[in-house]
């Protein structure tokens, strides 16, 4: 991607580079600032909804395989898979569905217009340089899907200078190879890029199928950065990843071919005033091919995102904006083909105040849909720091989700659908009882209607229907705490939620009442040293044709790095170190006891 001259640019400035950050988790947030909560930097101190920030420090040390993995055990966070490396994963954000959580990569929404949710299984962490996941409703900010939050990945084109190397090597045939640069090749001009190559040989994903689940996933990365003037910067950016995927389809042996890809580019501008403005054109596309059928899912958004903050009184930051979606599904599954164009139109206007102990934030989102007409969503969020430290907060806001192609075009489809809404509210409190410890309680009710589930509607052929059938209930508790001593850091967090169908009076498929995770971490020197420990409750799932109850599972993950320089480290990591037996989805294997070696060459 670079000449010569440019690569030796980049190893240059990559010797002048600072450390990775450290890691950032909910407790831990003093002075960390994000952008995903409102569009702008804000700091997460002055925020009123629980955010999340996963560092690069972090994302390195977890020697995970994707994104999917990354997220797995985070409070509030459940994912569910259907077999190993690159087989389809689910996202539940405090209980929400799966395509009821907008995924971005560098602010760009990639989920798909044909399944909902994004294909969180294909995103390399060795791609990835920082995490914001933003808990509850944002359609305010970000239109459709986001009714459990948002997930913004950004991607490691963008990283401070450096350049590392990467390879690893695990259980099932498992290897990672991954390479990143970054820097300035002139004075104006910044770039950076990154490549990763992942192969697995897996396992056979359904438990009563020999069929193998082998695992192919190549991820491009590459940003260009051009300060056209102190105010004015000008950028490209481009995520990619390709590769292909077996799995079982109905027991038999079969494979996809996948391609997700983020293509964007955009100008940024600051005033000394403190006002900004950004505007990005984007182009997302989300492709699978069947290789033993002629069946295929394809998506291709165009976009136009444009945005404009400034300053009315100090600490007062006002925000309005638009997007402009055009849309292009197609898809044929099981003989049945779609092919639909969509319109949608989304404006914003937020107002933020930031004012000694209290900070106020509300923001008002008018979607147009070209099938489903006009939508008005809001968020009002409040946080007061007390007088003895403890920070009250209170969060209400309301989402919606427009059905997919397929929910209305696919197999099973229903044109007559209505898109699912929501409404929300969260109390919150948190304690820094010293600089080391720190202790956050957060309570949530997610009430959504018009629910879409696929209903039997002829049982003698077993043919199902996408309907607006249920409406559902989400009520739930979160607790977290962390330590930090001088070698010695520890956390914990415990989640009861109950996310139920209040039409069936059921629970929610493949979400559990309770998750426990506990956490101990020893860093000094050149050793960093860490043990985690995941409870998981029993969840409802779908065994056979009949509801039924899944198993809740024990996970014990123990990982230990060693810095043989400057610029060696090497990582053994040991998931599932009791190698239990247990089910994320009913019927579908999981990874056994997995052993990981990894090498890092780092010129940061």
């Amino acid at each position: 991607l670079f000449s010569c001259a440019g690569a030796c640019a980049l190893a240059l400035a990559a010797a002048r580079a600072p450390a990775s950050e450290p890691y950032v988790g909910q407790a831990d947030v003093a002075g960390t600032v994000v952008i995903t909560a409102t569009r702008s930097e804000t700091e997460v101190a002055a925020l009123a909804v629980p955010v999340m920030v996963i560092s690069r420090a972090e994302i390195e040390r977890a020697l995970d395989g994707d994104l999917a993995s990354l997220l797995t055990g985070l409070p509030g966070l459940e994912v569910s898979r259907s077999g190993g490396p690159g087989q389809p994963a689910s996202v539940f954000l405090r209980g929400a569905e799966s395509d009821q959580t907008t995924v971005l990569v560098d602010g760009v929404r990639i989920n798909p217009g044909t399944i909902g949710g994004a294909q969180i299984q294909n995103i390399q962490p060795e791609s990835i340089e920082r995490i914001e996941i933003v808990k509850g409703a944002r359609s305010s900010l970000y239109g459709t899907d986001a009714i459990g939050g948002v997930i913004n990945v950004i991607t490691r084109a963008g990283a401070t200078p450096g350049a590392s190397l990467y390879a690893s090597t695990g259980r099932y045939g498992t290897q990672v190879y991954a390479a990143d640069a970054s820097g300035m090749l002139s004075e104006r001009l910044g770039a950076g890029a990154s490549l990763a190559y992942q192969r697995s040989d897996g396992f056979p994903p359904l438990q009563d199928s020999p069929a193998p689940g082998n695992y192919d996933n190549t991820s491009v990365n590459a940003q260009l950065r051009y300060a056209a003037s102190d105010a004015l910067t000008l950028r490209a950016q481009l995520w990619q990843a390709s590769g292909l995927s077996a799995y079982s389809e109905f027991g038999a042996p079969s494979q996809e071919n996948f391609l997700n890809a983020s293509y964007a580019t955009g100008a940024e501008w600051q005033s000394a005033g403190g006002a900004h403005a950004r505007v990005t054109a984007s182009q997302v596309l989300s492709n699978i091919t069947q290789r033993q059928t002629p069946d295929y899912d394809r998506t291709r958004r165009n976009a136009l995102d444009a945005q404009y903050s400034w300053l009315p009184l100090p600490q007062h930051e006002v925000t309005v904006g638009a997007v402009i979606d055009d849309e292009h599904t197609e898809s044929l599954s099981f003989g049945l083909p779609y092919d639909v164009h969509t319109h949608t139109q989304l404006g914003f206007l937020q107002d933020q105040l930031h004012r000694g102990a209290n900070d106020l934030l509300l923001a008002l989102g008018y979607n147009h849909h070209e099938t489903f007409g006009s939508y008005t969503t809001w968020n009002a969020e409040y946080g007061r720091t007390l007088t003895r430290a403890p920070r009250a907060t209170l969060a209400a806001g309301t989402a919606y989700r427009a059905p997919d192609s397929t929910d209305l075009y696919g197999y099973g489809g229903n044109p007559a659908l209505q898109p699912e809404t929501s409404h929300q509210l969260q109390l919150g409190l948190a304690w820094q009882a010293a600089a080391s410890q720190e202790l956050r309680v957060s309570l949530y009710e997610n009430r959504i209607n018009d629910l879409i589930e696929y209903v039997l509607i002829d049982p003698a052929t077993f043919t199902y229907q996408a309907q607006n059938a249920a409406r559902a209930r989400i009520r739930g508790a979160e607790l977290d705490y962390e330590w930090r001593g001088a070698a010695w850091s520890a956390h914990g967090s415990y989640v009861a939620q109950d996310p139920r169908n209040l039409t069936t009076g059921t629970q929610l498929l493949r979400r559990a009442h309770s998750n426990l995770a506990l956490g101990a971490r020893y860093a000094a020197g050149a050793l960093d040293a860490s043990a985690d420990l995941q409870l998981v409750g029993p969840r409802t799932d779908y065994v056979g044709f009949d509801l039924g109850s899944v198993a809740g599972y024990t996970l014990v993950n123990l990982g230990v790095g060693y810095r043989l320089n400057s610029r060696w480290s090497t990582q053994l990591g040991l998931d599932n170190a009791l190698d239990r037996h247990y089910e994320q989805i009913s019927g579908y294997n999981t990874a056994g006891r997995s052993l990981t070696l990894a090498m890092r060459f780092h010129m940061r």
